[in-house]
């Protein structure tokens, strides 16, 4: 019980010990400690039905509403759910955090996903359950050079009841000269050019920096913080600091309180942040000519996790660099104990200063009312040339003349009316599911890769099963030859256009036009006026358009019947 009393506190669990072998974790529940000393192996049974090896009556422990069981597996502490299947939780994060010392309201904002390849690591849901778990309103990710992570961010964070804040570190090339940075969006703006820095970066630039002018031009709706080693290109460079002052949102100094170790080359990080308190702290207006934030680079969870960032960059340099071992999530109590041995007391109020440090990552989080839309399908829209203008007038009569194009070249024709049937079927999917743009980015992105020598494959996976995609030329595969299915490449329901309250029959896709009919089971449906429809009356099947349906019809849908045909209408029936 010592040693689990000793784990606990070591991470700051709040609990109370109530016999040898019960403890309630505030907050959380009982937690009966399982002693493994003597036991061969933690499972007992057979493959498809183990057990833990010393639970043989739970029911006594559900009975005294102990649900959980605590046992030590290596160097770590687990826990399960005896009201669940047997699963791994290793036992953090849970329940009440005891107060820490420095009661500060911070934001942690250096968060480095695995999404940052070979740097970064940690499940991104534990991230949101640590920052929770510390009592922390938002978490921000600051991945360098890419966004992938910002969309589970949101995902995640949403499920944990706490903000989200989309971050990016990147490079500025101005002059020969290169400077780190940090932009955090604040608004649907920010993130916009957000998504316009990143595109210069990784698809424009040949060296992934940005320049000034590309920066300043997207710096709307965003704050901007100057990575912690540019203090001397600040200094040397008054005109081009007002300039991102006068085009971001904010202007902040990064100040890190994870890397200084002695006799290491992170001096040089201390060394930039000594110069930075010398020269830009005005002591007559107790101000700064740009304010420091408190932004520590974390590449993973907690302290022993530091060899997952040696072994990640051994991948991926082939040399395991010396490097910090104090890159983790910390508390408020473990950044001031870091802070504070940086300072000189005699000249600075630490506490002040740190608490103006900590409130500054708050205001960023409190600013960014930012989000992803995920309640509707985006897609792509082809741009077409001049050219193809005049020749198809849009982009639907294009993507019919193209397969008309592919049909004549690539059907024989005695089977022409079987591919037809079938033709016809994939036409009426992709325009129902708004696929069509997608088709011509896919054609047009093909075409440019076999212009410019880049190899193409023959096609993968479901794609196969698309005539369409035969037809032009984006694959290989006569789907019809090989007996394939394009079902499995594309059906309404896989588009995320399952049936609801309300469905969308149309036959026009402009049509603005409607007949409205409820059904039995209290559905309601909108007909365009002119859909042709299969209906049962009495006792015989018949075809006829929508506005001529009568009471008592009963509709025989397929699966052409049951797609949303108009995915920019909105009804409210």
């Amino acid at each position: 019980m010592e040693e689990l009393r000793n784990w606990l506190n070591a991470n700051k669990i709040s609990f109370k010990q109530v016999d040898d072998e019960v403890v309630e974790i505030e907050g959380f529940g009982s937690m009966f400690l399982a002693d493994l000393s003597g036991v061969q192996s933690i499972f007992k049974g057979q493959e498809g039905n183990l057990q833990f090896n010393l639970m043989e009556s739970p029911e006594v422990l559900i009975e005294e509403g102990i649900y959980y069981i605590a046992f030590k597996f290596g160097r770590n502490y687990y826990y399960y759910d005896l009201r669940e299947k047997f699963k791994f939780n290793i036992l953090k994060y849970v329940g009440q955090r005891q107060v820490p010392l420095m009661n500060v309201e911070f934001v942690n904002l250096g968060i480095h996903t695995p999404y940052e390849l070979l740097n970064g690591s940690g499940d991104l849901a534990l991230w949101v359950r640590k920052a929770r778990y510390l009592g922390q309103k938002a978490l921000g990710i600051c991945d360098r050079n890419t966004m992938a992570a910002t969309l589970n961010l949101q995902k995640e964070c949403a499920k944990a009841g706490i903000q989200h804040i989309f971050g990016y570190s990147f490079t500025l090339e101005h002059l020969e000269e290169k400077v780190d940075m940090k932009v955090y969006c604040q608004s649907q703006q920010g993130l916009r050019n957000l998504l316009r820095i990143q595109k210069e970066i990784m698809v424009d630039s040949d060296t992934q920096t940005i320049t000034l002018p590309g920066l300043l031009s997207h710096s709307e709706g965003n704050v901007l913080v100057l990575g912690k080693l540019s203090a001397y290109w600040m200094q040397q460079n008054p005109h081009l600091v007002a300039l991102l002052e006068k085009a971001f949102d904010k202007v902040y100094y990064q100040f890190d309180v994870t890397e200084y170790k002695a006799e290491r080359i992170d001096v040089e990080v201390l060394k930039a942040a000594q110069f930075f308190f010398n020269n830009f702290y005005v002591p007559e207006a107790d101000s700064f000519l740009i304010e420091p934030i408190l932004i520590c680079d974390n590449y993973y969870l907690d302290k022993d996790d530091a060899r997952n960032k040696i072994i990640l960059n051994k991948i991926a340099s082939g040399a395991a660099h010396e490097q910090s071992d104090e890159q983790y999530f910390k508390d408020t109590d473990e950044l001031y104990a870091m802070f504070r041995a940086i300072f000189d007391e005699t000249k600075w109020n630490v506490d002040i200063l740190f608490r103006r440090m900590c409130r500054h990552t708050v205001e960023i989080a409190s600013k960014a009312v930012v989000c992803y839309e995920t309640d509707r399908n985006f897609m792509p829209q082809y741009d077409m040339t001049a050219e193809e203008k005049q020749r198809y007038g849009d982009r639907h009569q294009m993507f019919l003349a193209l397969l008309e194009q592919g049909f004549k070249k690539l059907v024989p024709v005695k089977y022409e009316e079987e591919y037809r049937k079938r033709l016809d079927y994939e036409i009426y999917i992709l325009e129902s599911t708004n696929n069509l743009d997608y088709m011509l980015v896919q054609y047009d992105t093909v075409n440019w890769a076999r212009a410019n020598g880049i190899l193409v494959g023959c096609g993968r996976g479901s794609a196969g099963g698309s005539l369409v995609l035969y037809l032009l030329g984006i694959t290989m595969i006569d789907p019809i030859k090989y007996g394939l299915l394009f079902e499995r490449f594309l059906l309404p329901e896989r588009a995320g256009l399952q049936p609801g309250k309300v469905t969308v029959i149309a036959g026009n896709i402009e049509s603005n036009h409607f007949i409205q009919v409820k059904s039995a089971d209290g559905n309601t449906f909108l007909f365009d006026r002119d859909a042709k429809l299969l209906v049962c009356r009495q006792g015989a099947e018949i075809v006829l358009y929508a506005d001529e349906l009568q009471l008592g019809d009963k509709l025989i849908f397929d699966n052409r019947d049951i797609v949303f045909t108009l995915n920019e209408a909105v009804y409210d029936c």
